[in-house]
């Protein structure tokens, strides 16, 4: 007998703690799920290459010093052989000046300059834009005692949704 009156008092405070505060679960069924999307953008960078004609001068110029220093030399000489004493020194330098400036126009006039064309690879980097569509969430929307009510949840909840359910007195 007393451990029959011992069981029933443990049931009675267990069934009193569940039930402490007026706290309930309760499984409600779910009326209609829509996913909430969020746009996320990433940068992406990609090499873009494309080919480009330029033209390099081929001949008409020589870049070489010899013909202006060959054409100093000469006019130098040629310079020496006039005027005497500081007027031979300025008519050395004048010749050597002059011989130095004809050589080098000369390389320069020794044919026609031709352009041939080049293609050459430029490239650049650009940077694009990813756009993704991304589930952030989802609207719910269920049923509860008659009525339908609506909340956000961050995953996908099936057919139905476990609610906490709970009594406060009204003083």
């Amino acid at each position: 007998m007393f451990a029959r009156t011992l069981s029933i008092a443990v049931l009675a405070l267990g069934a009193g703690l569940a039930h402490a505060g007026g706290v309930s679960y309760q499984t409600v069924p779910v009326l209609e799920v829509e996913p909430r999307y969020s746009v996320t953008r990433t940068p992406v960078e990609r090499t873009v290459c494309w080919d480009e004609t330029t033209y390099q001068r081929v001949g008409g110029s020589s870049s070489s010093a010899t013909p202006t220093i060959v054409g100093a030399i000469i006019g130098g000489v040629v310079g020496n052989q006039f005027g005497g004493g500081n007027g031979n020194r300025a008519m050395t330098a004048a010749g050597a000046a002059l011989g130095g400036s004809i050589g080098r126009d000369a390389a320069r006039s020794s044919g026609p300059a031709r352009y041939t064309p080049v293609t050459e690879e430029r490239c650049t980097i650009q940077r694009d834009f990813e756009e993704r569509s991304v589930i952030t969430g989802y609207r719910v929307l269920y049923e509860f005692n008659g009525r339908i009510h609506e909340t956000t949840m961050r995953h996908h909840p099936g057919d139905s949704i476990r609610l906490r359910v709970s009594a406060t007195p009204v003083p």
